[in-house]
């Protein structure tokens, strides 16, 4: 029997099927590795529609609107971000010089993600871009607020012994991670930032007083 539910795309309410919903995630999808690989401003429908297999009009019936279509994209990124991190985090230790080592492993990984690659893509097209700035911008502050909840919620010992440092070094932590995973260093890249991970974590541990 099929089911009376819709996808809400805005302007347009789809009949919720099976098949509905498949093609809906993966137009959706199709657009992030559009932005993925060949950047926001090369990015069309036509290009997005090839991507997701379907026709032009099928993308413009789930997205009759492009502000619908990247809309959807930001908010499944920032869903599947924060879901991809809380998997990497489930079972690790939270408290510690331990805690502290797996926690970087776990950002470090994510400043991999080419999730974070797409929207650092579309954070940079957003600030010449008006009608994507204004998606984006509620949007990231609603991923500031859970980013912020999530290490909260992951490092309460932390935030516990000293709020004020724990703010800082949340945020020292994710700005280094994040500028050396995108830099380049020439062919001996991965063995240059394989040396400085540990280091960083040591520095990391003496922020916190921990010994080791």
């Amino acid at each position: 029997m099929v089911s009376k539910a819709v996808i809400d795309t805005g302007n347009s309410r789809i009949r919720q099927t099976p098949k509905s919903i498949a093609t809906h995630q993966r137009i959706i999808e199709a657009a992030i590795r559009c932005f993925l690989e060949i950047g926001y401003h090369r990015t069309t429908t036509s290009e997005i529609a090839k991507q997701a297999r379907v026709t032009r009009g099928a993308v413009q019936y789930y997205f009759p609107t492009t502000p619908e279509v990247l809309r959807a994209t930001v908010d499944h990124i920032v869903q599947h971000f924060l879901d991809d991190f809380l998997s990497h985090t489930a079972s690790s230790i939270h408290e510690g010089g331990e805690g502290l080592d797996q926690g970087i492993d776990a950002l470090w990984n994510a400043a991999h993600s080419p999730l974070w690659t797409v929207w650092k893509e579309l954070e940079a097209a957003a600030r010449t871009d008006a009608e994507l700035s204004a998606i984006m911008t509620p949007v990231k502050a609603r991923f500031a607020d859970q980013w912020e909840e999530m290490a909260k919620d992951h490092y309460g010992s932390f935030l516990a012994a000293d709020p004020v440092k724990f703010e800082m070094g949340r945020h020292l932590t994710w700005q280094f991670l994040q500028a050396m995973a995108g830099n380049r260093f020439g062919e001996e890249d991965e063995a240059l930032k394989a040396r400085i991970l540990p280091e960083f974590k040591r520095l990391i541990r003496h922020y916190w007083g921990i010994a080791g």
